[in-house]
């Protein structure tokens, strides 16, 4: 009588098997990992958006009430992160719910406590830039960036070590209530017609 044949799988062939799933999983990593930055970036595009809504009824309410402490950031007295900060929390925003818009990926703005004094591109502190925006500028005129847009020189490429998101790409929002997702090459002049312009930054 035969014996049963045993069905198993060898040593070297579970090893090319392991091989295979290593490489395969290889490949992958970097398309998820950058698919996962995408929506990171989406999201704090999308908080950018909440905030020009802000500013946008800022102005407004400058406009018709004649309070000149309110409008766009430019067009504040002593022009600056906080007297803007300061405003939105002040009658716009809950300080909870600004402290949310201004996180990202290795940045986290703290809770219950003022964003007025929070340092772009530190963790703790805020993940966006805001510009002098005034009544007079331009809709194309940058409103907020990515604080690692300028994390070093205004215009050159983001270093990998810039929060939020490094080298991966930065965010552009104009006055005029559009945004874009950028990559880290589309800096210096030669991209200006993508970025628009930008003014002071507000600190």
């Amino acid at each position: 009588m035969k014996p049963a044949s045993k069905l198993a799988f060898t040593l070297i062939e579970l090893l090319v098997v392991i091989s295979i799933i290593a490489i395969l999983a290889s490949l992958a990593l970097p398309a998820i990992t950058g698919a996962l930055a995408r929506g990171q970036m989406t999201q704090t595009l999308s908080n950018m958006k909440q905030l020009h809504l802000v500013a946008q009824q800022m102005a407004l309410d400058a406009t018709t009430t004649g309070d000149t402490n309110i409008g766009w950031p430019g067009d504040m007295p002593g022009a600056s992160w906080n007297a803007w900060a300061t405003n939105v929390v002040a009658g716009y925003m809950s300080t909870n719910d600004f402290a949310k818009m201004l996180s990202a990926p290795g940045i986290t703005a703290p809770p219950n406590t003022s964003p007025a004094g929070l340092t772009p591109g530190a963790n703790p502190g805020r993940a966006i830039l805001l510009y002098s925006v005034t009544e007079t500028n331009d809709t194309s005129t940058v409103l907020f960036t990515s604080a690692n847009f300028t994390n070093a020189t205004p215009w050159t490429r983001p270093t990998t070590t810039a929060k939020p998101y490094g080298d991966k790409g930065y965010l552009v929002f104009r006055k005029g209530g559009d945004g874009a997702i950028l990559q880290a090459r589309q800096t210096g002049s030669a991209f200006t017609n993508i970025i628009g312009g930008v003014a002071a930054k507000l600190d």
